[in-house]
């Protein structure tokens, strides 16, 4: 059996020992707002739809919502929570588990 890693920083996991799965969802926001068409609305949506025709399925799907998990040891899982986007980013509390 191979051994569970970090996959931040490689460390090893051993089995029952403590371990955490982050998980990131990205998806498509609605704000409300609808541009306004020079055209007609109807003639509108059928270019956006032809053009989605010639489109990869998957790349249409990832560009409206993708998911991605990593299980990682506690103290990359720790510094991952205070610093998501990188060193020097840090989220306020009031920012944390917030839409909109």
């Amino acid at each position: 059996m191979s051994s569970l890693r970090c996959q931040i920083c490689e460390r090893e996991l051993p089995p029952g020992g403590l371990k955490y799965v982050v998980e990131i969802r990205s998806f498509a926001d609605f704000d409300g707002f609808l541009e306004e068409y020079d055209e007609d609305i109807e003639e509108s949506i059928d270019e956006l739809l032809e053009a989605m025709e010639e489109m990869d399925p998957q790349t249409l799907e990832e560009d409206v919502y993708m998911k991605h998990s990593y299980i990682l040891c506690k103290s990359c899982r720790d510094r991952f929570m205070r610093e998501p986007f990188g060193k020097g980013v840090t989220l306020r509390e009031s920012q944390r588990s917030t839409i909109h």
